[in-house]
């Protein structure tokens, strides 16, 4: 499904190839280690950038790409985990620069323990746009802070002002 990537970036192919066909999951039965699920379960994704960064890549095949990896994921749930529900999350992180995708046990109320606004979108091109443009591809610049700065002791309200596009999906087995 996705060997058109072979001929683009054998290393981003192999990165992909092992993530999605052969994921090393942890789940629990235990609402309380949901945390732990959605640690353990989040795979980031750098050997794609050089191809997304020399524009390489279209986001139709990188839509290709993760929807290659959802529908792997889904049939190894579907396959180990009859009965239950899943949510398949999906997101870029603009400073490493990575993509990560994760999946965790679904339960009503609980989300991944991000500390920022989540601006939810159900169009994976849209996220994948939004990071190819978006992504720190040369490292970020860091400026000197004056400590004196009063926006330093904000920074928790910083941290919530922040918002990350996610892609998610529901998965019932």
């Amino acid at each position: 499904m996705i060997d058109f990537l072979k001929n683009k970036g054998i290393k981003a192919y192999n990165e992909i190839i092992e993530i999605a066909e052969q994921p090393n999951l942890l789940f629990s039965n235990d609402r309380g280690q949901y945390n732990s699920e959605a640690s353990y379960n989040v795979y980031t994704i750098h050997k794609l950038n050089k191809l997304i960064k020399k524009n390489n890549i279209s986001i139709s095949e990188l839509d290709n790409i993760f929807l290659y990896i959802e529908a792997s994921w889904s049939s190894y749930l579907n396959k180990y985990f009859k009965g239950k529900s899943f949510v398949f999350y999906l997101w870029g992180d603009y400073q490493i620069p990575a993509i990560r995708v994760s999946v965790v046990s679904f339960y009503e109320g609980l989300e991944l323990p991000f500390t920022c606004v989540l601006n939810k979108v159900n169009d994976l091109k849209e996220l994948l746009g939004q990071y190819k443009k978006e992504a720190q591809f040369e490292g970020i610049c860091i400026n000197q802070i004056d400590e004196s700065d009063s926006n330093i002791n904000n920074i928790h309200e910083i941290e919530a002002e922040y918002t990350l596009t996610i892609y998610s999906k529901m998965i019932n087995c």
